[in-house]
């Protein structure tokens, strides 16, 4: 009885003492590196990929947000300029009026 406990145990042990990350339906099996490693990898190179892609967008987004910001300050400053050379212009022609 208790040797039929003991070999059902070892049975169901060495049914799943398999790798969780390997494909490969059995540790000796002639598979190749890709099905035995390949899941991983891929599911490593994939998260790695969107994760740089979601990072350059955001930098993309930000960059471009600050270069917005400093071309509508320059723009205010040449509008102010315009203007003020706009209002000596009319103080000169009324003085000379």
């Amino acid at each position: 009885m208790i040797f039929n406990k003991i070999a059902t145990a070892a049975a169901v042990k060495a049914t799943f003492n398999k790798h969780t990350y390997s494909t490969a339906s059995s540790p000796k099996s002639a598979g190749s590196f890709y099905y035995q490693y390949g899941t991983p990898l891929v599911k490593c190179i994939v998260l790695a990929s969107a994760t740089t892609l979601g990072f350059q967008l955001l930098w993309q987004h930000l960059e471009y947000q600050e270069y917005r910001n400093e071309a509508d300050a320059y723009v205010t400053k040449l509008e102010n300029r315009l203007k003020s050379l706009e209002e000596q212009q009319q103080q000169q022609q009324e003085q000379q009026q």
